[in-house]
């Protein structure tokens, strides 16, 4: 088994290359991986956009997915795993996660930029009337304003827990 990861700003590339590491296996970006691998099991590591796991369907051609991972901006939650699962749809017996991982504006392509430009306003909005201790809290309000990341080798656990599980 091995680790595919597509990445826009940065953020999936770092939790791939943590999670290469907590479990010995090699991790490729998805544009990189060596025609030797193809049809062979893999986790599947992805960023979010508009809820869609960026290269599942590209990766779910060439490899036998058996875990897929989500990257995206908002806090970890049963029920964003479970949005991601719905547009996902993996498969009977493939388990789908979500971690929270950071925003870079910067990091950003020209259309990107554009899209996150108009869905910027909504995302704030969900912060009106909190205090400013209360939005500087907030990993996402964070992102959204100055860019951030909250990506760490904790929020990595249940995936280390369930290929350790899957493997025995």
């Amino acid at each position: 088994m091995f680790i595919v990861y597509t990445s826009n700003t940065g953020h999936t590339r770092q939790y791939a290359q943590m999670l290469s590491e907590a479990l010995d296996l090699p991790a490729y970006d998805l544009k990189t991986v060596p025609p030797t691998l193809d049809g062979l099991e893999a986790i599947y590591m992805g960023w979010l956009m508009a809820g869609s796991v960026v290269g599942y369907a590209k990766a779910a051609k060439k490899f036998k997915i058996r875990c897929v991972v989500g990257v995206g901006m908002t806090p970890e939650s049963a029920e964003q795993t479970e949005d991601v699962a719905k547009k996902v749809k993996p498969g009977a017996g493939v388990p789908v996660f979500y971690l929270q991982g950071g925003y870079d504006f910067n990091k950003l392509g020209a259309m990107h930029k554009m899209m996150m430009k108009a869905v910027t306003p909504s995302i704030l909005k969900r912060f009106d009337g909190k205090s400013e201790a209360e939005k500087e809290a907030d990993p996402t309000y964070r992102m959204i304003t100055r860019g951030d990341s909250v990506v760490s080798a904790e929020r990595l656990e249940p995936v280390i827990r369930w290929y350790q599980a899957a493997e025995k």
